[in-house]
């Protein structure tokens, strides 16, 4: 097999030069050992699998979470259901409104939270219409919540990682779309291992053999006409098979192009084009020009009206 590496990039170089036979090949492991970004991985993994030298073994999909700022305020002072019983378990019985005003909250936020506590029977409603505490200290989901929001500030959480109660209570602390009024944001990564082929093993020793990197140096820079450095650098060779980049011509608008057809259309049925205000009959305007006729939106155009036309035939009545 007649391998050019000339037309290896310096990203698929250093990927070969890495991996070898029967070994687990993932975008985790290269960013790990290589440094290169998920970007340039999946670069890589493309043009490798393009050349069939990679084969996709499997694929999973794995979820994680992702600490929003909601959520990073929270993990600071508290959710609002943490902070309400921390309030009324310090002050006594107090008034939705009280506790809204003075948590700096919203009342909707403070009915919901209460709601919860309500329902874990942490907090009720006394005979004075007041939130108050019925237990000691939070218990239950509270406190699952509060460990999950201490582990997200440390990262992304994977949902295999993550326990029973943690994944029930992570499921109403996160969204995936419209997660910034949300504590957690859900992240879907589908993990993609690939194994070195035959070929790409050929490949490998090929660069080997060839004493290529992926350190070569590509374009000229002014930095390096003017340190000199360029003398003692070691440039990749041109590839004069390797694919050009696509060229694309102008072309003309879709939708200039569309004016254009009506315009020769109405020209073709005798309108003529002409500078200064434009003056049509009524049919016209309302029923081949979409004018609006008994709508609001006719108060926006202005519609100009022939006294005796001369020229306009009668519609016949139906």
């Amino acid at each position: 097999m007649d391998i050019d590496v000339k037309n290896l990039h310096p990203l698929e170089v250093r990927l070969l030069r890495h991996v070898d036979l029967q070994q687990d090949i993932t975008a985790e492991r290269i960013v790990r050992e290589l440094e290169y970004k998920v970007g340039q991985c999946n670069q890589a993994f493309s043009w490798l699998s393009a050349k069939g030298y990679l084969v996709e073994k499997s694929r999973m999909s794995r979820i994680f979470y992702e600490l929003t700022d909601l959520g990073r305020e929270q993990q600071e002072k508290g959710t609002p259901a943490q902070r309400i019983f921390t309030f009324i378990k310090a002050e006594g019985a107090q008034a939705l409104p009280e506790l809204a005003s003075a948590l700096g909250l919203e009342k909707s936020e403070v009915g919901s939270a209460f709601g919860q506590l309500s329902k874990a029977g942490l907090a009720k409603m006394n005979g004075e219409n007041k939130a108050e505490a019925v237990a000691d200290e939070l218990e239950g989901e509270f406190l699952v919540t509060k460990n999950l929001l201490d582990k997200g500030l440390g990262g992304e959480l994977e949902e295999a990682q993550l326990s029973e109660p943690e994944k029930q209570a992570m499921a109403k602390m996160a969204k995936k779309r419209g997660a910034s009024n949300s504590p957690f944001k859900v992240i879907e990564r589908e993990e993609i291992v690939f194994n070195l082929t035959e070929e790409g093993f050929s490949a490998k020793q090929a660069v080997l053999a060839a004493n290529i990197t992926g350190e070569e140096l590509g374009l000229v820079t002014s930095e390096m006409l003017s340190t000199g450095s360029w003398k003692t650098g070691s440039f990749r060779p041109y590839g004069l098979n390797a694919p050009t980049s696509r060229l694309i011509p102008g072309r003309h608008n879709p939708y200039g192009n569309y004016l254009q057809w009506v315009k020769d259309k109405l020209c073709s049925l005798g309108f003529e084009e002409f500078d200064g205000s434009l003056v049509e009959n009524e049919f016209w305007n309302g029923d081949a020009l979409f004018m609006p006729q008994f709508h609001s939106a006719r108060d926006i155009h202005d519609v100009y009206y022939v006294k005796d036309p001369v020229h306009a035939k009668a519609i016949e009545e139906p």
